[in-house]
């Protein structure tokens, strides 16, 4: 990969016109290992391993379906995830701010009583937001070590560290108790076993990464599996066993070789310098949350 500066990358924006001046380099910045990780293309895979491990958590699962309707529109919610993402990442601290800010309202905003127990349901429940925080990071550095963006353990730490910031974004208010490294990161992911479970809901949700189609060109729809499989790959095994899954061990070790193999090839397409400067452009031109000048 490339190690040409990525600050010094041109970002243009949609009509090929350069980007007005960025006020900041956000929360990371070019020098760390955030902008490194989410750069890569291997970061999308490691995002829908993350999506599988958070679908094991039965409440928020549920809390999800009674409150939103976006578990029929996959598409669109994988794009307003990405474009978060990208922007807490990659944008400007007043942009970065202005997307967590107006998740956190969303959160904020759904609730649910269960009629049969009279329990309420909040999507901004601290355990549930660490979850889905941890979940996230752990994915990420499972699926950069395993499909070509290797991270020494120093690297994974510093990770780890960085992405407390984006957990102050998204609301988790006692950021003492989120990980700090690659141990603490997966004891934590594997002492949450005894409290997770495959609900009919969450078998919904992932149900084309578990069971993939098999219409279409048979070159691509191969390429899918592959990928899908690579990345039933990266979970825990007591995860897969959730899912059903762990009986496919040779399947998913030979698909996740060929996973990584797919993506050295997506990654030579494009120099490091030229997807940080794809994905700053991007952010510029279409941030999740747009931070309105003011006089």
């Amino acid at each position: 990969m490339s190690t040409e500066d990525p600050r010094q990358q041109q970002h243009t924006g949609a009509k090929g016109q350069e980007s007005s001046a960025r006020s900041d380099d956000g929360f990371f910045g070019p020098d760390s290992v955030s902008w490194r990780v989410f750069a890569d293309p291997v970061s999308k895979l490691g995002g829908m391993a993350a999506l599988l491990l958070q679908a094991l958590n039965p409440y928020m699962m549920r809390l999800f379906y009674k409150t939103t309707g976006s578990h029929d529109d996959s598409a669109g919610r994988d794009e307003r995830t990405g474009r978060y993402f990208e922007t807490v990442v990659f944008g400007d601290k007043a942009h970065a701010e202005a997307a967590a800010q107006s998740v956190r309202r969303m959160h904020a905003h759904a609730v649910w009583v269960d009629p049969h127990s009279g329990q309420e349901m909040r999507a901004d429940n601290q355990d549930w937001l660490a979850w889905t925080h941890n979940t996230f990071v752990y994915a990420l550095i499972q699926a950069s070590n395993a499909f070509g963006n290797e991270l020494t353990l120093d690297e994974a730490n510093r990770f780890i560290v960085e992405q407390v910031e984006a957990a102050r974004l998204i609301g988790i208010e006692d950021l003492s108790a989120i990980p700090r490294s690659v141990s603490e990161l997966e004891k934590y992911i594997d002492a949450q076993q005894s409290w997770l479970s495959l609900t009919v809901e969450a078998a919904e949700v992932t149900r084309t990464l578990r069971k993939p189609s098999f219409r279409g060109n048979p070159v691509k729809v191969w390429s899918i599996i592959i990928v899908q499989d690579g990345v039933l790959s990266l979970l825990p095994d007591w995860a897969r066993l959730l899912y059903g899954i762990e009986g496919r061990p040779m399947n998913l070790r030979s698909a996740a070789r060929t996973t990584r193999w797919l993506m050295s090839l997506a990654r030579k397409s494009q120099s490091y310098g030229e997807l940080i400067g794809a994905a700053t452009a991007r952010v510029e031109d279409h941030p999740y949350r747009k931070v309105r000048k003011t006089r």
